[in-house]
């Protein structure tokens, strides 16, 4: 059970956000853990899927559980708005928040699912500005 492939295929998917990021060898500019080091940030954003925070076990007798907290992060350059990151934020937040049944689980489903956010998210380029959406997921293999 993938969680960060899960968060990826929601992302692309249908009511997705592929059409508010940047592309990079016409792939949506969605990537895990960081972007790339030759990655040029455009006029578009790029979205981030962070390694998860916390992967708790939290099965029972009968169901093999996991329970994941993960972030989503959007950097753009930063032209003195945040609006359009804020709102990009927004539409992740609610792709995710009590829509466990959108996300595709190899193995598995996804039983729980919320999402806060989106707040700032600490750069350390000062010509970019971060938003992260925090991502928890309960995912259930199937047995």
């Amino acid at each position: 059970m993938n969680s960060t492939k899960a968060i990826y295929q929601r992302l692309v998917g249908t009511g997705g956000v592929i059409h508010d990021v940047a592309e990079i060898d016409g792939t949506p500019a969605i990537f895990n853990d960081r972007a790339p080091d030759d990655f040029i940030f455009g006029e578009k954003t790029a979205v981030v899927i962070a390694a998860p925070t916390s992967d708790r076990d939290a099965s029972t007798f009968t169901e093999t559980i996991r329970e994941i907290t993960q972030d989503v992060r959007i950097y753009a350059k930063d032209t003195g708005s945040t609006a359009e990151i804020d709102a990009l934020g927004r539409l992740i937040r609610d792709l995710f928040h009590l829509q466990p049944s959108d996300l595709s689980v190899d193995g598995g489903k996804c039983t729980i699912a919320t999402a806060t956010g989106p707040v700032a998210a600490p750069t350390t380029d000062p010509s970019l500005v971060g938003r992260r959406v925090t991502l928890r997921l309960e995912l259930q293999k199937d047995n």
